[in-house]
């Protein structure tokens, strides 16, 4: 046999929604206690003001898997590095402090290899080995590139941020 809860007057139910001694904070949607019933009483949600886009920009889409970005730019990185191709390639991908590294190491390298007598070496192209990418945040991954060089295997570290919706390269390490 199933008992059934008696169920309270009408008069009685009004009397259950109404909040004798706590009342219910509308600005930040905090949920109170009524002392005298118990009863949870959740306030209304604040509205939510949302300004429209300014016209003509339309809202980010998702820029997508960063990991071709990565290796592209260790890839090119390391032919910038050996003097098989210009630095200016990159400037869209790196931040300006990352070009300015770049820049810095390449001028070294090429120094050197004019103190020795030695060309860059283009007769054989380097590959990305293996590349790992982690999101770390949903506006920011960091990524591992492997690179098989002329004549050696080098490793680079990247960390990319989005940057106007696209995915830029600002930092980066290369061993």
């Amino acid at each position: 046999m199933t008992a059934l809860a008696p169920t309270a007057p009408a008069a009685d139910r009004q009397e259950l929604r109404r909040t004798d001694t706590a009342s219910v904070n509308r600005e930040s949607s905090t949920a109170t206690v009524s002392a005298r019933h118990g009863l949870r009483h959740r306030a209304a949600p604040a509205p939510v003001r949302r300004t429209p886009a300014p016209p003509g920009r339309e809202p980010a889409a998702d820029p997508g898997d960063p990991t071709a970005l990565c290796c592209a730019v260790a890839h090119a990185a390391t032919e910038v590095l050996r003097g098989v191709r210009p630095l200016a390639q990159l400037v869209r991908s790196v931040s300006p402090e990352v070009y300015d590294q770049l820049e810095a190491l390449a001028r070294v390298r090429s120094a050197a290899r004019d103190r020795r007598g030695a060309p860059p070496t283009p007769q054989s192209r380097s590959r990305v080995r293996r590349a790992r990418v982690v999101r770390v945040a949903p506006e920011a991954a960091e990524a591992t590139v492997i690179i098989d060089d002329v004549d050696r295997v080098r490793a680079a570290a990247l960390r990319v941020e989005l940057h106007r919706g696209r995915w830029r390269v600002v930092v980066l390490e290369i061993g």
